[in-house]
């Protein structure tokens, strides 16, 4: 009798498993078809240095902000770039470009972004000289990386591929936010620490972390089924979401932005000067290898009317105060130093193609390259 009450349940279990297995296997299907719900295969893996890197390889696909969707596919070295390879290429000058989404860029297609339009822009000027070979940018942008993880990418994956110059880019929006974590987005990733000898060390215990090792675990599902990616990125979209403030549009006095006026928040402005410290590092490590380092800054205003809103409320708010600040701290360490702040108040000044969405539209990404290429042109022509 016991042994057929538990076929009897085996049986059951089964018929509502077979109808269900179909359910999943069509809106599996229906997701894959139509992207509905912005739906689509995970494209990053766990890293335990950094978090999350991009998959080798990996097909991606990505709507947010433009009016379509932006699709392609991550080179074997990991990145959203053209096909590299780490050996460089003989008669060949090498830009590595370091950055968070800015560099990144899934906003736009790959050939419109400001480090693919600085390559071919270099290469139109002729910058090594007639026959003298090709200019490389290489893209190495990962959405919510800071100073942080781009001091770790520096030493593991872009020194290595032998670079003649690096760019870094700095975006005051989420770098000295997420450098501690009580202020930080989400608490998988690495923090520095300064020891009593002023040395500088890295606290990557987040690898050893619940919630890595679940994000570990479940990533191999992700790689294969939307919907489990689907499920995973609300999730965590929910987790993240950060408590109202402001209404929308609305123009404040961020945290950050505090440190563009005479009332800096007092903990932004530490971690904003540990920002700077881990710059000075790169700034070490690249001269160590020979190689330039270039320091870029996304700016803190979007337009001119933004400006004048954030003056309204704090008239010592400055808009080129990162622009200015970073330059200051680029010429003590043998940096080089782009300016945007002034080139984009320009731009936006003579009207025209908006250069933010949420972050640089089309011509955003043209405006930031054409002050990388006056930068770079002469440099690169000078060595």
């Amino acid at each position: 009798m016991r042994r057929s009450r538990a076929g009897e349940a085996l049986r059951v279990f089964l018929l509502l498993l077979v109808p269900l297995c179909v359910v999943v296997m069509g809106v599996e299907a229906l997701l894959r078809a139509t992207h509905l719900f912005n739906a689509r295969v995970s494209f990053s893996k766990p890293d335990p240095e950094i978090g999350f890197r991009f998959t080798p390889g990996a097909g991606y696909w990505f709507f947010g902000e433009n009016d379509h969707p932006v699709e392609g596919r991550i080179n074997a070295l990991g990145w959203r770039d053209y096909e590299r390879t780490c050996e460089k290429p003989v008669r060949c000058y090498r830009v590595a470009v370091i950055g968070d989404s800015y560099v990144e860029a899934f906003q736009v297609e790959l050939d419109s972004t400001f480090v693919a339009v600085t390559e071919r822009r270099l290469n139109a000027l002729h910058v090594l000289g007639p026959g003298g070979g090709r200019v490389e940018c290489m893209n190495f942008g990962r959405s919510g990386m800071t100073t942080t993880e781009e001091l770790i990418v520096l030493r593991r994956d872009v020194l290595p591929c032998d670079p003649d110059a690096v760019v870094v880019l700095f975006t005051g929006g989420n770098d000295i936010a997420d450098i501690s974590p009580a202020t930080a987005d989400g608490t998988l990733r690495p923090y520095p620490r300064l020891q009593p000898d002023g040395s500088l060390v890295f606290d990557m215990s987040f690898a050893q972390s619940r919630g890595y090792r679940m994000r570990a675990l479940i990533n191999p599902v992700k790689q294969r089924s939307v919907l489990a990616s689907l499920i995973a990125e609300r999730y965590n979209a929910l987790r993240r979401a950060p408590a109202p403030t402001a209404a929308v549009g609305e123009p404040r006095i961020s945290r950050e932005r505090s440190l563009c006026t005479a009332h800096p928040d007092s903990t932004y402005l530490r971690q904003y000067a540990m920002n700077k410290r881990l710059l000075a590092e790169m700034a070490a490590a690249c001269a160590a290898r020979g190689v330039t380092l270039w320091l870029i800054s996304v700016p803190p205003v979007r337009h001119a009317g933004e400006a004048a809103a954030l003056r309204a409320i704090d008239p010592t708010f400055d808009p080129a105060f990162f622009d200015d600040d970073l330059a200051a701290m680029a010429d003590s360490t043998g940096a080089g130093f782009v300016a945007l702040a002034g080139p984009f108040a320009a731009s936006g000044r003579a009207g025209g193609e908006p250069l933010f969405w949420a972050h640089w539209s089309y011509a955003g990404h043209r405006v930031a390259a054409d002050a990388l290429v006056a930068a770079l042109a002469p440099a690169i022509q000078h060595e």
